[in-house]
């Protein structure tokens, strides 16, 4: 189930960028995944020196819902990759033309591409933030 959380990086950025959603666990202040029952958010039980770990599923909808962005990772004869668009409207904005790493320039698995999209997603809001 750990594989589901994005990564403490990314966690860390998302809450920077202001996303507070109910997730299942959180990670304490040195990094580490702490699983539980029940839910945590910054607004009601998540101390000031942990970040809560959303899994990717809500990260992706917190950026369809809170910046317009619909990201999707899908796959060619190389492997994985990315693009994004507006949520609304459909306008086609960026892919992951080449970045990738096996001879492709794309990715190997979707995780590693899953990955990468969201860390360009992080990229894309903060610099419009």
């Amino acid at each position: 189930m750990k594989n589901e959380f994005i990564p403490y990086e990314q966690a860390l950025a998302l809450k920077e960028l202001g996303l507070d959603a109910e997730c299942f666990s959180f990670y304490n202040a040195i990094g580490e995944l702490y699983e539980s029952e029940g839910y945590y958010r910054y607004s009601h039980n998540v101390h000031k020196d942990e970040v809560i770990a959303p899994l990717y599923q809500q990260a992706f909808r917190w950026f369809r819902e809170k910046h317009n962005i619909l990201a999707t990772v899908y796959s060619n004869a190389s492997g994985y990759l990315y693009e994004w668009s507006d949520n609304v409207g459909g306008t086609h904005r960026g892919w992951s033309n080449d970045e990738g790493p096996n001879n492709g320039g794309v990715w190997n698995t979707y995780e590693e591409a899953e990955l990468a999209c969201l860390k360009k997603l992080i990229e894309l809001s903060t610099q419009t933030k």
